[in-house]
């Protein structure tokens, strides 16, 4: 008796892990996700300041025929000809330079170390200064948004690593992020809003401990959530932010995005000094305003992302019409130590019919080399290269 119970078990166990292992097939060759997570970002991600962080002490790898950063102890991106460093100390003849941003700046779809904007930066920046090593510092990190990158700098960066110069690259992710329901909880992220409410709700029930530890981990659980979902019209993942959103019938949530991001950029104005000048800029991106400039393969990428996601540019059009509309705010922000420039349009020129996106959002080589031509102009000028 005990060993027929036993077979059937282990027979269970057997069907159930070949069960697991076909739907996570099905769900990575169309390119699903294959479990819950929170905006697509893993919970060993954590961290404390900023809500998530690219893990520190990763190798560099090639996946896809794509290159892909190690990181630092500090999870900053290993590109160019950086190495490990400790950077609570810096020699005499170092000039160092952080960019922050997110995943356009951390880099995707790269052909090697030195193609992301920082690598490129770094080179134009040492074949001009010969008695110096200048480093520039990749900090971009996927979907961060400007309160995160405020944070990093204030708290981690000026607080700790001895910039020379920031560079905030950034207003992509502060146009389609999500927002919050509650606006005193809006100037942050969403993976910080529900790990915070997914820790609270652990602590008080086991049920929700025990669903949300299957919907990360077992595709299966997950799977017939989504189907669950999809057939019934009830929200079983982020509830109460999709239904918020989905109630949304104007551009209000633009307006509310666009105060965010200039709440943000005027403290970190703030920041900067005579020791630490800052340079702010808002990234070109696919806008429904520069459609007739992309390239072929650029107008299939926009309509095919359209069709799945159909206010996506949209409210990235709106985003960026607020703060074009109101450039004047921004610029009056400007100062012997901080510059905002509005580049959304740098990549509208396009007489070689060049590709300028990997995807709806990331860039290729060639507009990568566009813009750190673009940002080497602009940091050549500070008084403190020309001292």
């Amino acid at each position: 008796m005990v060993k027929k119970i036993s077979f059937i078990i282990i027979i269970n166990i057997i069907l159930l892990f070949l069960i697991e292992l076909s739907v996570r097939f099905v769900l990575d060759y169309f390119n699903y996700p294959k479990v819950y997570k929170i905006s697509n970002i893993d919970n060993n991600r954590y961290d404390f300041l900023t809500g998530y962080y690219n893990l520190p002490n990763q190798e560099e790898k090639t996946f896809n025929n794509f290159f892909y950063q190690g990181t630092d102890k500090y999870g900053f991106n290993l590109d160019g000809n950086r190495h490990q460093l400790n950077l609570e100390k810096k020699e005499n003849n170092e000039i160092r330079i952080f960019i922050v941003g997110g995943s356009t700046v951390q880099g995707r779809a790269l052909i090697d170390k030195f193609d992301p904007i920082s690598a490129r930066l770094e080179k134009k920046l040492n074949n001009r200064i010969k008695k110096k090593n200048v480093f520039v510092i990749n900090a971009g990190t996927t979907s961060f948004l400007s309160v995160q990158e405020l944070s990093l700098i204030q708290n981690r960066i000026i607080y700790a690593l001895k910039p020379d110069v920031i560079i905030v690259f950034n207003g992509t992710n502060d146009a389609v992020e999500s927002f919050s329901e509650n606006f005193y909880l809006s100037n942050s992220h969403n993976f910080q809003r529900n790990f915070q409410k997914n820790i609270n709700s652990q602590s008080k029930s086991f049920f929700y401990f025990i669903d949300d530890l299957l919907s990360r981990n077992m595709s299966t659980y997950f799977l017939l959530k989504k189907i669950i979902e999809k057939f019934t019209g009830i929200y079983l993942f982020d509830k109460d932010n999709r239904k918020y959103l989905a109630a949304l019938k104007d551009n209000s949530i633009s307006e509310k995005r666009e105060y965010r991001y200039y709440y943000n950029t005027e403290i970190l104005s703030k920041l900067s000094s005579k020791n630490v000048p800052i340079i702010n800029y808002l990234q070109p991106q696919m806008l429904p305003k520069n459609f007739n400039s992309l390239g072929e393969k650029d107008k299939v990428i926009y309509n095919k992302h359209k069709t799945a996601y159909p206010n996506y540019f949209k409210e990235k059009q709106e985003f960026y019409d607020l703060i074009s509309n109101n450039i004047e705010k921004y610029k009056s922000l400007s100062s012997q130590n901080f510059y905002y420039y509005d580049l959304s349009e740098l990549l509208s020129i396009n007489e070689k019919n060049e590709s300028f996106y990997s995807d709806h959002v990331h860039y290729t080589a060639n507009s990568r080399e566009i813009i750190s031509e673009r940002l080497y102009k602009d940091i050549i000028k500070l008084s403190f290269f020309n001292r």
